[in-house]
Parts: C-alpha cells; structure tokens; sequence
C-alpha cells in the first residue's frame, strides 16, 4: 500500500494533500505507508534472531553493526528514540581524555585515542579535528588534574608539554602540539584572560555531533539487514536456549514475545535494571554520573576550544564550539533520582559559569545561557570512590544464561565495546566470525570530498547558502543530498529557525528514513532546536507540526497532544532558569 504525496507551500506553511499521484523520494522509488513499514518491522521482530539488542544508544548501535557485519541476523530495540539518553547528551567530543593521563590510566588513553584516530577515517563528515588551547596561569594549582607541590609550580608547564607530547604519541596521529604565546592564546580563544598567564598550549582532539553517530552507525547496520525499531521496550526476559524476551510497543500498545540465540543488554544507565529483569541481576553495579552543559552564545565564530585547566574538584572543563554555539561542561556528580528526566540546577550552571569566567576578560552571565542538557555516565561501581575518580573503561558481563551485559565505556570507545562484545557471542559460536568493523566505513561517508561538493553545488542551485550545505554535509554526509532532493522536489528548502540552517527537508527526510515519530524527538535530538535558538525552537515546532503530521497522517487532536507534550519538555529542560540561584556548589 502507497501513501499519497503531499504538495506542501512555505507560504503560511499550509499543507495539501494530493491524493491523485503517489509520493516518491528523490530517487525515484516510492515510499511506503511510514505505519505500514513499521508494522512489518514489527511483525518482523518476532520471528527469530540470532542476536537481539536492549537499547538504541551509540553502545547498542555498534553491537548491531558488529553482528550483523559478521553474519549475524539482528534486531535492536529502543525503548524511546534512539539516541535520546546519554548519547545525545555528551560534549560533542571523540577524544582520548587528556585528564586521563595524570590518574595513569595510558591504556584507556591508548585505546580511545587509537578509535578517534578510526573514526576519523571512517566517518569524516561526522568526525573532525578540533584544536584546543590550553592556558595555565600562575595560581594554578592543580593543571589538567595533577597535583603538584607549590615548591615545583613553577616548571608545571614543563610537565604538561611532556604530558601532551606523550598523548600525541600515543594516538600515532599527525594532529600536532605545540606551545603558543599570550598573544597567539588570546587570538585562538577571544576574550582569554591572559593577565597571570604562565603558558599556554595547543593540541587536538575531535568533534562529533553524538546523535547524528549513532543514526551513521544504525544506518549502516541496516544496510547489513539489521532490523532497529524506536519505541520498543523490553519489559521481561527468560534466559534459555533460545532467549524468550517480553517486548512492548509503545505507539501501538501491542505486546510480543521475541526469541533470539543471543541477547545483549547494551541499556546503558539502565543496564542494571534490565539485568535485575532476568538477563542476570546481581553481577554488577552501574553508578549513574550526572554530567550538565550549558549553550551560550558565540557571537564570533571559533575554531578552536578552549580547556578550562583546573577545577574546584581536581577535574577539567570544556568550552567547544558547536553548531555556532559555545557547549560548556561538564560537571560529574553522584545521581541517585530518576535516571529519565537527570536535569541541570541553578546551582550546576553557577557552578560551570563560575568556573569559565575565572579565565575570561569579560564575564558570562546567567542571563546569558540559552539552554543547558543533563546526561547521566553509566559507571561501572567498583569499591568506593568519587564518580569523578571511576574509571570510563567497559566490562562485557557473560551472565552464562544467553544474555550478555555490555557495561561502562564512552562514547569515544563504542567501536572497540562492540567488538568486544562480539567477540564473546563468537567464541560461543565457534569463533569463526571476525570482526569488520575496524575498517569499514560509516553511512555517508562515501567519497566524503566529491560528495561535500555536490552538495554544495546542488545547495546553490536552489539559492541555499554555503553553510546550509556544509550543515547538510556534516550531518548526514554524502546522504545530505537526499535532504536536498526533497527540500527541491517538495519546495521544502527554507529554514526552520531564523539564523540555523536546519531545513524543512530533513522534518520529513527523518521520518522516512530514520523512524521519526514525534515533535519533540526532532526538536531535542534530531534537529537540536530545542537547545540551539534562542526561543527553544517555538516558532519552529508549529511548521515542525504540520510537516509531521502530513507524513505520519496526524489527525488536529494529536497535533495538539504532540505540542503539549513538547512544551512539557522544555518546561523541565529550562526549569532551571526560573529557579532563585542557590549558589555555586562544588561537585562530589
């Protein structure tokens, strides 16, 4: 069955439906009734499958790559949309953590450096260098988490030199370091103080957007006949041979049992409680950190972040660049509420403010902040200890029952956990699927330079600017081009917010290709509107509406039900701007 295109005018954003021809996208295959796909994805989850994923985050989305890369039959399920916990929710950066190497822990530093080195090659219109500078002045005490005695303060610069020499070494990279002057600090990062400046540095790292990752990284698995379903939650498990899990769908209420040789439990901060579900509770214990950014505006563009390089609780701090804003973070703090709805508090936001105003010519004031998101680390807990002081290395758990618990980790790393994770369900199976993750790129990232230019080429033809093409580009890659064939075919080139390159196009681009199912999905994590303008995205979300509902054929009740729904988020992820100030705090 073949739904009916719609013509939709920019004028008034009115929407009319045809119902004489049949939709097609720009390459010219039609598209199917979006809720008639999703029901054979459906129908389709219960057949059987060799591996069967608990969550859709950028862990889950990587052991889906990995299997179904190696031969496996996959399916994935997520219990809201995917991405929507901790990896949308991180500061934008595939590094290897400098802060790292003072706590001696060279063989995560290693191991994370070598996978930025990866992705990079992998995945180059979604992984970029990023140059950060790196002040130290002389009341720092404690410079990127090393304490040094007052006595030998003075050559604390020489110890951060050699520090970053030896993590350049360590990543085999040909992204440099080097020292800089005052004057070249000051100009790499306007607006640093530079008044007690001792030195300064200059390394790199690299900038990713972490949703758009994950989408690369389920899109490829797909491509290899894995099936994910958004909105799909596992609510009980029998262990056996084969696996019977209990799993519910939430946008059309149905219920189904789902049986698989292999299950994997890649829940994140939720690990524990699927593990107490019946994949094996009791065999480890997942600490949640919440971790706070704040966006501020960045009225010159950079280029270059900035390390704040010492903090009230020994850790360090980022500001990054980012789709034209500055990102600031980020605290880590012990979390003990509900891990659904982690929040940012006045007190987080003094506290960040606090922190990178110290090392700024002119202040950033509270007034100042568009938005903040809170994420939550999923730690794993061994002994006691400070959140900030557990260790981001990963642990695959064999539960001995089918199951297997994927624990710990950073975005950075997500590669090598599934290949981990792969490699236990492969020995079960005899070991005689190998890994080919290490070199396989991601979607979009085909003949990333020809590709960047036909987008910028196409972008001109229908009058866009070049920074909607590179946005075009650096979101999806070479499948930006797509959003463009729509944006022409559909007349659906204009901007969704005044001063963001975010098109109408990619509205509708979302639901077809990557399961959009709801207003506020697209305005936090699709689109990132909801943090990025400076009115939350409000007079977006009515165009946002109608372009949704003529896709996934929305009735005026459920339009409003959506619009609602958005606003109840943004009450809660800008609640902490009403709030009276309680004062910094430092974190535990």
């Amino acid at each position: 069955m073949l739904r009916r295109a719609g013509r939709r005018q920019a004028s008034g954003f009115r929407v009319t439906l045809r119902r004489d021809t049949p939709r097609a996208i720009a390459n010219g295959f039609f598209v199917p009734d979006l809720h008639a796909q999703r029901a054979r994805s459906w129908e389709e989850l219960q057949r059987g499958w060799d591996v069967l994923i608990v969550g859709g985050g950028i862990t889950g989305a990587g052991v889906a790559l990995d299997a179904a890369s190696r031969g496996y039959r996959v399916a994935l399920v997520e219990r809201a949309d995917f991405a929507s916990g901790t990896s949308s929710r991180s500061t934008k950066l595939v590094h290897g953590g400098l802060r790292y190497l003072p706590q001696w822990q060279f063989g995560l530093v290693r191991e994370a450096l070598t996978e930025r080195e990866r992705l990079r090659r992998l995945a180059p219109h979604l992984v970029a260098p990023l140059p950060f500078v790196v002040p130290l002045y002389k009341e720092t005490r404690r410079p990127l988490g090393l304490r040094i005695p007052a006595v030998v303060r003075p050559v604390a610069p020489l110890a951060v030199n050699i520090g970053l020499w030896g993590y350049g070494l360590l990543s085999g990279s040909d992204l440099p370091h080097r020292r800089l002057t005052a004057a070249d600090a000051a100009g790499a990062f306007p607006g640093l103080r530079t008044d007690t400046l001792q030195a300064a540095f200059l390394y790199h790292d690299a900038a990713t957007d972490d949703v758009r990752l994950t989408h690369a990284v389920l899109a490829t698995a797909r491509r290899f006949g894995a099936v994910t379903l958004n909105y799909v939650e596992a609510t009980g498990l029998e262990p056996g041979r084969p696996v019977r899990v209990t799993v519910r769908d939430h946008l059309a209420g149905s219920t189904a049992t789902v049986e698989a040789r292999h299950v994997v439990n890649a829940a994140g901060v939720w690990a524990e409680d699927v593990a107490a579900g019946g994949a094996g509770g009791g065999r480890f214990r997942i600490e949640r950190s919440k971790g706070v950014h704040l966006v501020l505006p960045m009225p010159r563009p950079r280029q270059h972040a900035l390390v704040i390089p010492e903090t009230d609780d020994g850790r360090l701090a980022f500001a990054v660049p980012w789709r034209g804003r500055l990102l600031l973070g980020t605290t880590d703090e012990p979390y003990t509420g509900d891990p659904d709805v982690p929040a940012a508090t006045p007190a987080d936001a003094a506290y960040l403010l606090d922190h990178l105003n110290r090392y700024l010519m002119q202040p950033v004031r509270s007034a100042d902040v568009i938005a903040a998101f809170a994420g939550l680390r999923p730690l794993i807990r061994r002994g006691a200890g400070r959140t900030a002081a557990l260790s981001r290395s990963h642990e695959v758990i064999d539960h001995g029952n089918g199951a297997i618990s994927i624990i710990g980790g950073k975005l950075t790393t997500y590669r090598r956990m599934a290949e981990d994770t792969l490699d236990v369900l492969a020995r079960r199976d005899g070991g005689a699927a190998r890994c080919r993750t290490a070199d396989l790129p991601l979607d979009g990232a085909e003949q990333p330079d020809r590709a960047a230019a036909a987008m910028a080429a196409a972008a001109g033809t229908l009058g866009l600017p070049p920074e909607t093409a590179l946005h075009l580009y650096h979101t999806y890659g070479a499948r930006g081009q797509r959003v463009l064939d729509i944006a022409r075919d559909e007349r659906l080139e204009w901007p969704l917010a005044q001063g963001l390159p975010t098109l109408a196009a990619e509205v509708v681009y979302a639901c077809r290709a990557e399961a959009l199912v709801s207003l506020s999905d697209f305005m936090f994590l699709r689109s990132r509107l909801a943090v990025l303008a400076t009115d939350h995205g409000r007079a977006a979300a009515p165009k946002v509406g109608e372009l949704l509902a003529a896709e996934l054929g929305w009735d005026r009740a459920e339009r409003a039900r959506q619009a609602r729904a958005y606003e109840d988020a943004l009450a809660r992820e800008t609640a902490f701007m009403q709030m009276p100030a309680a004062g910094s705090r430092t974190a535990t």
